[in-house]
């Protein structure tokens, strides 16, 4: 019985031995027990307790969901639209050699104008680079007249203005004209549009009608010298209407010394339609005389268009 437990005894000093002193190090405490059997084919039994070290808890960085990666959201390029040149572009159509001498891009034929007109296009200036911009109402009345400067160092000047007017009508037809004239007072050119003056609602523009000049004149040349008692015209024509051309020379000093009425259709195409006519006239001397080809309004009373060039005529 002794001997056992001094061996037990020896048992345990020697573990004791081989534990480290710094019990920090481990990371179980081992207890071990041994108990003698009442019986001599007893062994011996052993009981192993693992305890965990009260160490200092880790703390983990808190985790979150990761987000959502949302798709950059690139915005569509709005669609451009073709649309009609506005009072508001930078730039306009420039003139072919063919143009006429006055073309009012906008508003065109029998647009619907609700408020100011914004118009705008290209004119040969007249004396001192003037032109006048003119709205008749339906029963022929002046409803606004402007004055233009048509400065350009070429043959033709942009304009734009916005022409402010009155009606009292709830719509009526109107005439839109721009004119020029020479130093003596003579119309050298007229272009006018009809237009739908409407005094609430929404504007509707239209777009030009054909732009080249409506009036040639193939014989006499602009500046050509004739001399006798007739003067042949030979020429063609855009008509606006059914009305008769009215084809005069008007002097410098503002007399008409020949005037002749030559009947003319539209074409159905709105193509060209010869005209020929001989205007008688009377003079005592040499004479700078405007050829007139004027053409009258069938809706509102006036002039719808002209066109004029010079010639010296002699006895």
């Amino acid at each position: 019985m002794m001997r056992r437990f001094f061996l037990t005894g020896s048992l345990l000093v020697l573990l004791s031995a081989c534990i480290p002193a710094t019990s920090t190090m481990l990371p179980t405490l081992v207890h071990i027990t041994a108990t003698a059997s009442p019986s001599a084919s007893a062994t011996p039994e052993s009981t192993v307790m693992l305890t965990s070290l009260p160490s200092a808890s880790l703390t983990m960085p808190a985790t979150s969901p990761a987000p959502e990666l949302t798709p950059t959201e690139t915005p569509l390029p709005l669609s451009t639209l073709e649309l009609p040149i506005t009072p508001e572009a930078t730039s306009v159509p420039q003139p072919s050699a063919d143009s006429g001498a006055i073309q009012i891009l906008s508003p065109g034929p029998l647009s619907k104008i609700v408020g100011p007109i914004k118009a705008y296009g290209y004119a040969v200036p007249g004396y001192k680079n003037k032109g006048s911009l003119d709205l008749y109402g339906e029963d022929g009345h002046l409803l606004a007249s402007q004055l233009l400067q048509l400065n350009t160092p070429y043959k033709w000047s942009a304009f734009y203005w916005e022409l402010s007017y009155d009606t009292n009508s709830v719509g009526e037809l109107g005439r839109l004209s721009l004119s020029t004239q020479d130093e003596y007072g003579r119309i050298t050119a007229v272009n006018s549009v009809h237009l739908l003056l409407l005094s609430e609602g929404q504007s509707i523009i239209s777009p030009p009608d054909d732009l080249k000049e409506r009036c040639i004149i193939e014989q006499p040349a602009a500046g050509q010298r004739l001399s006798g008692e007739v003067l042949n015209v030979a020429g063609k024509m855009r008509p606006y209407n059914n009305l008769p051309l009215t084809v005069e020379l008007v002097a410098r000093d503002g007399r008409v010394i020949g005037t002749q009425l030559v009947p003319i259709s539209p074409a159905f195409d709105n193509s060209y339609v010869p005209f020929r006519v001989a205007i008688q006239y009377v003079i005592s001397q040499g004479t700078w005389a405007l050829l007139v080809v004027r053409q009258f309004d069938n809706r509102i009373g006036g002039t719808m268009y002209l066109y004029s060039q010079e010639i010296l005529l002699n006895p």
